[in-house]
């Protein structure tokens, strides 16, 4: 078990740490989109849930026996649930603000100029919607609780023995999972269907040669690479997890330890998302690279 928290360990910090990076980047930005705040949103989330979860797990393994350990268990299961699930909301809204921004620019500048109206219509549904899904267990139709004596995590009971709590891991499973999986993976291959189509009118129009054409063609060959990463990461990450949790409501629950390693191999998504939708565009690595340089030259100049 020694080596489980030293692996959680160094998973956590990671993912802290790069949350905060896209944190602290993207809010020294003078100008932010729409899609900056959804960033900045996604990184909360993200870095909350996995320090919640982390913290639980730490507690219960050196307090298994005392009474605060069961009451921390509940609200802890909660607020993992919570930020987890609005998390992935987030990636779905991320992707269908891509393809707007790309297929419809003008009117998506028009609408979303207000900050206010940014949050109203992207940003706070996908914290309501965490929360309606989340709130299941304070209406009895699942139960939160220890998921195994061995692991100390607390979550939602995944093999529940009465027909109404399992029929919320099978909706938990579509739209948890299924639907965010297929939203992703439409709305990418329809940015980059669009990209195509631009990139067939810019050679029509201006020839091969043209700085327009070179211009979009590298911009829809880094879009594919992006589009791979994002539903690949996704998928990798959540399917096992998704799995296991389909198995075990149907009554495979010889899966039971099996499901802790599938629920840590999915935080790895807390440090995938902040690579993929932040440190592989070139606008924020130098963004980054020039708040680093301008923190080590304060430290310089600094008097002693």
């Amino acid at each position: 078990m020694i080596s489980v928290i030293v692996l959680s360990s160094i998973l956590c910090g990671c993912s802290v740490v790069l949350n905060l990076i896209v944190i602290l980047t993207v809010s020294k930005k003078r100008s932010k989109d729409l899609r900056h705040l959804i960033l900045m949103s996604l990184a909360l989330c993200e870095g909350m849930s996995i320090t919640v979860w982390y913290l639980n797990y730490v507690y219960s393994y050196f307090h298994k026996h005392e009474p605060l350990t069961k009451k921390l268990c509940g609200i802890s299961g909660f607020i993992e649930l919570y930020l987890t699930i609005t998390a992935v909301s987030h990636l779905v809204w991320l992707c269908i603000y891509r393809f707007i921004s790309i297929s419809h620019p003008l009117k998506i500048h028009y609408f979303f100029v207000d900050t206010k109206r940014r949050v109203l219509y992207f940003i706070l549904p996908c914290w309501i919607y965490g929360l309606f899904w989340s709130s299941a267990p304070l209406f009895g139709w699942i139960k939160l609780g220890e998921e195994n004596s061995s692991y100390y995590r607390c979550t939602v009971i995944y093999y529940p023995d009465e027909f109404l709590k399992r029929s919320y891991l099978f909706v938990f499973i579509v739209f948890f999972y299924f639907m965010p999986l297929s939203a992703i993976s439409f709305f990418t291959l329809k940015v980059h269907l669009e990209l195509r189509s631009m990139l067939k009118q810019c050679k029509k129009v201006s020839g091969n040669n043209a700085l327009i054409t070179k211009d979009t063609y590298k911009l829809a060959r880094q879009d594919f690479i992006n589009a791979c990463l994002i539903v690949a990461s996704f998928a990798v990450v959540w399917s096992p997890y998704a799995l296991c949790v389909f198995a075990l409501s149907l009554g495979y629950k010889k899966l039971k330890g099996f499901l802790f390693f599938c629920a840590l191999f999915s935080k790895l998504s807390t440090i995938f998302d902040p690579i993929i939708y932040c440190l592989v565009y070139k606008n924020f690595r130098e963004t980054l690279r020039r708040d680093i340089k301008t923190i080590f030259k304060v430290a310089a100049v600094a008097p002693q």
